[in-house]
């Protein structure tokens, strides 16, 4: 490749960050990072009414929370700054100009009304709209600039992009589909710049893509049809076309569009939810483009190695949550103990964890996370082991703890296992555990570890006991075993 590779996102400050859009922008940092370019980010803010800041920082946080870092952006410059479009508003005007000049664009006075009437005779008539071309000519211009609109005022034209009448159909390669055609006869001319000053999108994208020297434009397949317009106003400026690759969308289960109805939608949602950015990152690396290692689980870098755009597929891509919750659960499984307990301290807020040093909330989180798919669900997996007392329901203590059977194995843990184990580490106690049930036939040894589980955490299923007997201590699990007691024999211990 003999220019550099330079690709860049352009997310609408319209609403939070989604996961479209974050795929795409995944899609485009790989390509990069492979091949040694650069990831640029732009916002693309010409929509006044509908753009927030609020938007904007959500993209920043999430993009940067999935690890996405860009080499150029608004808010951290570049050689092509700026790189909000807000504040290139001029340089599209003087782009504007220039095609004004020699004739490939021109200003249209009709107003929304008029052109609403264009629309509505086309439908009437069944056939497809088309703009009619009236401003064309440049006497029609005349007429309709000196006419007021339909409320008195001046008319303020819109600039549109003339289509060269001979350039009938537009072909051009994508690295994701091939060859793709379109008849330019069927598009009308459009416009570039809208009546308010503000450029359109097309027009936009394509003055920022050749200043900021796009390589490549990696971008969802609902763009395919701004493609041909984009590259007739390439070939205006005499620029040749970047690279482009259309990707398929992704679709809900039921191959619907994605949507909130189907669960959360924005990359911050499944952030706040507890889903690792790393796993959240492998899952929608997999969506629409496969390693050709096989290797579904990786790293960002090792899948950058890998990444060319014609393993792209342009089927959809299914959104399975199932699948993000087995990467997720795998991660959370086999992530480095003080990484995982980084991690975890914003989902335990509500605990004391003072009370436990690192290596005790290590062994903790180790005994809790097998089951855990995200982070979020640590809160109720650990909120036996903190405070002196457990909650017992009624519906446990009827089904585990009441009768002469599980008093006579309570009574025993304490006069037998409580008096003689040593609780110096979960190895320990493992081996104690496994003497006291052996002791305890022919009483089943589920029976026993059910009571003994329920007594202490107040359930009948949770970590290896062995290890919840340790974080808890001697005299944690004596004072819940007591308090047991009085219900399994309706007396004080």
């Amino acid at each position: 490749m003999s220019s550099p590779i330079r690709v860049r996102i352009a997310p609408s400050p319209t609403g939070f960050l989604h996961v479209g859009t974050a795929r795409t922008a995944l899609f485009n940092f790989l390509y990069a990072k492979g091949h040694g370019g650069q990831f640029i980010l732009r916002i693309e803010d010409t929509d006044r009414e509908r753009s927030q800041d609020i938007y904007t920082q959500n993209i920043y946080d999430s993009l940067k929370a999935l690890g996405l870092q860009w080499d150029e952006g608004p808010d951290i410059g570049g050689p092509y700054a700026p790189y909000a479009q807000s504040e290139r508003t001029a340089t599209y005007q003087e782009w504007a100009e220039k095609l004004l000049a020699n004739g490939q664009a021109y200003h249209c006075y009709l107003t929304q009304a008029e052109l609403d009437a264009e629309k509505a005779a086309a439908q009437a008539e069944k056939r497809a709209y088309i703009y009619s071309g009236a401003c064309r000519d440049p006497k029609v211009r005349e007429e309709l600039a000196a006419k007021p609109d339909e409320q008195g005022n001046p008319r303020k034209p819109s600039i549109r992009f003339r289509i060269p009448d001979e350039r009938g159909t537009l072909t051009f390669q994508d690295a994701v589909r091939g060859e793709v055609s379109f008849d330019t006869k069927l598009l009308g001319d459009f416009v570039i710049m809208k009546s308010d000053g503000t450029p359109s999108y097309n027009f936009a994208v394509v003055v920022d893509d050749i200043l900021m020297q796009i390589s490549h434009v990696i971008r969802g397949e609902d763009h395919i049809s701004n493609t041909p317009r984009q590259i007739m106003i390439y070939e205006a400026f005499n620029v040749v076309p970047p690279q482009f690759a259309h990707v398929g969308m992704i679709l809900a289960p039921d191959r619907t569009k994605l949507s909130k109805r189907h669960g959360a939608v924005a990359v911050s949602d499944y952030i706040k939810d507890g889903y690792l950015p790393e796993a959240f990152c492998n899952f929608l690396t997999l969506l629409g483009w496969s390693p050709p290692d096989g290797e579904e689980i990786g790293t960002m870098e090792h899948f950058a190695q890998q990444f060319e755009l014609e393993r792209i597929t342009h089927s959809p891509a299914i959104f399975e949550k199932d699948k993000l919750n087995f990467i997720n659960g795998k991660l959370i499984r086999t992530l480095p103990l003080p990484e995982l307990l980084t991690v975890a301290r914003p989902y335990l807020h509500q605990f004391d964890l003072r009370q436990y040093s690192d290596e005790t909330l290590y062994c903790l989180l180790d005994a809790v996370r097998e089951p855990i798919t995200v982070l979020s669900e640590l809160p109720e997996a650990v909120n036996y082991f903190f405070g002196r007392t457990v909650i017992l329901d009624a519906q446990l203590v009827g089904e585990v703890l009441t009768g002469p059977e599980p008093a006579h194995i309570l009574e025993h843990f304490k006069t037998d296992f409580l008096a003689t184990a040593n609780f110096e580490s979960p190895e320990a106690l493992a081996e104690a555990i496994k003497s006291f049930t052996n002791s305890m036939k022919p009483i089943k040894t589920k029976t026993v570890m059910w009571a003994i589980r329920a007594a202490v955490t107040g359930r009948t299923h949770g970590a290896d006991l062995s290890k919840t007997l340790y974080i808890l201590g001697k005299e944690v699990v004596t004072h819940r075993l007591e308090t047991a007691l009085t219900l399994t024999t309706g007396s004080p211990a």
